[in-house]
């Protein structure tokens, strides 16, 4: 009896299930016309009335007893084929709840891939089941097993899946969902052997085809994030991170617990790769609605951009001794001994006042206070736009003053450092001499180095 309605509906995602067939008990010894291949017999009425049984019992676990009962009593029959096919829809259906029917399950569709190379049926089982059984230590066989099941169905699905195999109440859209389904299950058996081998490349590129061709699959996006992650490849590790914290359905989704200690990560982890949060919101944004990130995502590196930055520091600093000395000396009071720094090196002396052949240091205007009689004038030296000199006058500037000093201008300057501010930096002047113009108040003087 062929099981062609069994076979189709089995091939849908989801679950699986059985129709009671027609079996009509042949002649014993009936023989095709026409030299074809001999036609199927029962052996006797016994065999008949036990498929019979197979075929009308719907709960799975009664059913297994009549198939056990059937291969006891007829180990060799003409109906191998569809009694292992049987075995295969049957134990499906208590493997989710009986982790002792998996290997079973394995093993029959070990034996129905023998007679049937290209059953798409087995092939998927074995995808499927296979990780579950194999876990994180496959054995070598299970991995071959595993490897040759998944390919066989991604190369067989078009075929499995033409539209004559459809069942007459399933919709296209269901059946091609259920398609999809499969064939991402298939790929992501191909990334779970491919991870088991240490060979990462591969599980990449198979846990992306997976969520290509089904994005509804949050543990997927977990194990893709595992492998990224370990490829050090953090802005889309970040991104699959967050996908499988949030995804909830309608495809496989992780246990709430298992989303919330992965969001905790995804937060922990950003922060650490970025510096600070901002961005993170978006990253998770994006994840909720795309199982892939788009092809311009990325992540800024904290650690990257304070490498670029030391890097662009460096060359101004060869560039520019002026510059140099300025971050010679606020690296040092920023550090541990800044205080000890500044009374011993800094409090008393002329600055730059010669050092390394510089005799001014320059900045940019950020402000003046008040603007038409200043005493403060702030400075961004390193950084344009961010102060971190401040010139302080006991006399008002005269306003022939304001005619160099003016915001967004850069000027020159010396003189005696009166204090500092570690965070933010800030080093300030008092009564200090500028180039070109003239101060109320006579510049203080200190002393010079040798």
């Amino acid at each position: 009896m062929p099981l062609a309605a069994v076979g189709a509906i089995a091939l849908l995602a989801g679950f699986v299930s059985v129709e009671p067939a027609t079996a009509q008990q042949p002649a014993a010894g009936q023989a095709a016309a026409g030299g074809q291949a001999p036609a199927k017999n029962y052996k006797d009425r016994a065999e008949y009335d036990l498929f019979s049984k197979v075929t009308q019992t719907t709960d799975p676990k009664a059913r297994l007893e009549v198939l056990n009962t059937w291969q006891d009593k007829y180990p060799q029959t003409d109906y191998a084929q569809e009694r292992l096919q049987y075995y295969v829809v049957t134990l499906s259906q208590l493997a989710p709840n009986d982790p002792t029917q998996r290997q079973p399950l394995l093993n029959k569709c070990q034996e129905l891939l023998k007679l049937d190379p290209k059953n798409s049926l087995a092939l998927y089982f074995v995808s499927f089941w296979g990780q579950a059984v194999g876990g994180a230590t496959p054995s070598p066989e299970l991995q071959g097993q595993v490897e040759s099941a998944a390919h066989g169905f991604i190369e067989g699905a078009d075929a499995a899946f033409a539209a004559a195999n459809k069942p007459a109440n399933i919709s296209q859209a269901d059946f091609d969902k259920a398609k999809n389904f499969r064939l991402g299950v298939a790929h992501a058996a191909l990334a779970w052997v491919a991870t088991a081998k240490k060979d990462n490349a591969t599980a990449e590129t198979e846990y992306k085809a997976s969520l290509t061709t089904n994005p509804d699959q949050g543990p997927v996006s977990a194990q893709l994030a595992k492998v990224l992650y370990d490829e050090k490849k953090i802005p889309e590790a970040l991104f699959q991170y967050a996908r499988a914290s949030q995804y909830t359905g309608p495809g496989p989704a992780l246990p709430p617990n298992v989303r919330t200690q992965l969001s905790d990560f995804f937060n922990k982890a950003y922060k650490e790769y970025h510096g600070n949060t901002e961005g993170a919101d978006k990253v998770i944004a994006q994840a909720k609605t795309s199982a892939l990130p788009p092809s311009d995502f990325t992540v800024g590196s904290a650690a990257k951009a304070a490498q670029a930055a030391a890097e662009e520091t460096n060359k101004r600093m060869d560039a520019d001794p002026a510059f140099k000395l300025w971050y010679t000396i606020k690296s040092n009071l920023v550090g541990d001994q800044a205080d000890s720094f500044f009374t011993n090196s800094v409090k008393d002396f002329e600055i730059p006042g010669g050092a390394e052949g510089v005799k001014n240091f320059s900045g940019t205007v950020i402000s003046i206070d008040p603007p038409d009689k200043p005493t403060k004038v702030v400075l961004g030296i390193e950084d344009p736009a961010k102060g971190d000199a401040t010139l302080t006058f006991t006399e008002p500037l005269p306003t022939s003053a304001l005619d160099t000093i003016k915001i967004g201008s850069k000027i020159e300057f010396s003189g005696v450092a009166d204090s500092f501010a570690k965070d933010p930096y800030m080093l300030i002047f008092k009564d200090p001499s500028i180039p070109g113009v003239q101060t109320t108040a006579p510049k203080k003087t200190g002393k010079r180095r040798r």
